[in-house]
């Protein structure tokens, strides 16, 4: 069930009646049956492996807190831990993995066959899984205590604004909500169906309408060179965030009409002036779980240089794989580390040049070449990420400025292209605005006449400019 899809509007409509219907001891059944309604609309079989897993950390969490001693617990927590990431592992790497193992022995020359382990992955199991080890560890480390209501730990593991591409929630933030009795509120409904406007403009109008061009560049990449290539990746780039904010936005609006507040995602990431900004900017709910359950326990900054850059690799190693199991995204990650690295690298080196050249790198106009030259880093590593292939994303960069521009007027002729051009131009605008605060509260602040031109402005740009049986969120295939 897409977020776009009127089946969705139905849906939302008659959960958010029945839950202010309901008493508040009820109210965890209609979230936990619209859940997994929701989820099931996609593939009714994967919500036996939600279960599992939902059943899998409700008994860890129980079992740790039944006991005193730190190493009992310690045993729970990595039984639950290798359970639950036992299932992701099956049903996402396995075959991976496998095959990883299989050309690793044919460079040696051992042949060997290995089975076929191709099947879909359960929609949404790496969010849902990060949520639910987060879950355990904060159980673990006393952070919070450990839910005794299957229900409620059930309806936080498939909590279905969340369920299929985050936030990426945690539970101490989100399992108290579930139990707190929530009044509905005119006025937050009503930034609620802002957010949500302002989301169904990020994905319809503009990461669907660039989906266009940027689907039929990488989709056969080596048509193209030179120009288009170039256009393409700087398409996309401007594409994936429109598409995983404006879910962002879709989803915590819905949350926030039921009075839960769930995380943000996004904050201004290609306004970034660092890798390291950009990455407190990007995907937050996931860079803070990967920083607080991977990064720190492995030491972090604290281990001494050596250790602290392989602490960055395995993060990020780790978070290339997360997305998809393809090498792809390992190199993705992997790049992204090595920007890391040289960025620590080299800080005393730059902050010296600045003191010689007596440049200020606070000013502004140093700021601005930072943030562009952090976007161009970022947008060529998207090459990776978008890349049907190592083979793909190699072509692609060895091609990016060569001289064959002969196919741009195809592309650039291609869905409308000056339309696009003005989207992304009033895309641009928008975001250039939220460095002076949150969009929807200047706009809040505007005089009445101004305020509803501009709503009806984004309402009408959907209706009329929005892509119609619009594409699934990117994000929701990882």
């Amino acid at each position: 069930m897409a977020l776009t899809s009127v089946h969705f509007v139905w849906f939302f409509i008659v959960t958010v009646l029945l839950y202010f219907a309901l008493p508040q001891r009820w109210r965890w059944v209609v979230l936990l049956a619209a859940s997994y309604y929701f989820y099931m609309c996609a593939e009714p079989r994967f919500a036996l492996v939600m279960l599992a897993t939902t059943g899998i950390t409700y008994a860890s969490g129980l079992l740790m807190s039944r006991r005193d001693t730190r190493e009992v617990r310690r045993r729970f927590l990595l039984a639950g831990l290798a359970a639950d990431l036992g299932l992701l592992f099956i049903f996402k790497y396995l075959d991976f993995s496998l095959h990883a193992v299989e050309e690793a022995l044919s460079s040696i020359n051992v042949i060997v066959n290995m089975p076929e382990m191709r099947w879909l992955v359960p929609l949404g199991i790496s969010f849902y899984t990060l949520q639910s080890l987060s879950y355990l560890f904060d159980v673990y480390k006393g952070k919070m205590a450990a839910e005794r209501h299957p229900g409620y730990l059930a309806a936080y593991v498939s909590f279905f604004p969340t369920v299929t591409a985050g936030p990426i929630e945690r539970g101490a933030h989100l399992i108290p909500q579930l139990h707190e009795r929530h009044e509905f509120s005119y006025q937050r409904t009503v930034y609620a169906l802002q957010l949500i406007a302002w989301g169904l403009f990020k994905k319809l109008v503009v990461a669907d309408r660039l989906a266009f061009l940027v689907n039929q560049v990488y989709g056969d990449v080596r048509s193209y060179s030179g120009l288009p290539l170039v256009l393409a990746t700087l398409l996309f780039a401007v594409q994936l965030y429109a598409d995983f904010s404006g879910y962002t936005d879709i989803v915590r609006g819905c949350a926030s009409v039921m009075g839960f507040d769930i995380l943000e995602n996004f904050n201004l990431p290609y306004f970034a002036k660092s890798i390291s900004e950009f990455w407190r900017r990007w995907h937050m709910s996931m860079t803070s779980w990967f920083r607080d359950y991977l990064y720190i326990p492995l030491g972090g900054n604290r281990r001494g240089t050596a250790r602290t850059y392989l602490n960055i690799l395995i993060v990020f190693l780790a978070s290339g794989l997360w997305h998809g199991a393809s090498w792809t995204f390992v190199a993705w990650g992997a790049l992204h580390a090595g920007y890391m690295m040289v960025g620590r690298a080299t800080a005393g080196a730059r902050e010296a040049l600045w003191e010689r050249t007596g440049v200020d790198p606070g000013g502004r106009a140093v700021g601005v070449l930072k943030a562009l030259a952090t976007f161009l880093l970022v947008d060529f590593a998207w090459i990776l990420f978008r890349a049907d292939s190592l083979a793909d994303a190699g072509y692609i960069i060895r091609n990016l400025f060569s001289s064959g521009a002969g196919s741009l007027s195809v592309v650039v002729g291609a869905r409308g292209f000056a339309l696009d051009c003005v989207v992304i131009a009033l895309f641009l605008a928008a975001e250039l605005v939220q460095l002076r605060g949150p969009l929807l509260e200047i706009v809040g602040r505007q005089r009445l006449a101004v305020r509803w031109a501009l709503y009806c402005s984004v309402v009408l740009s959907v209706l009329l400019l929005g892509v119609a049986g619009s594409q699934q969120f990117v994000y929701v295939q990882f």
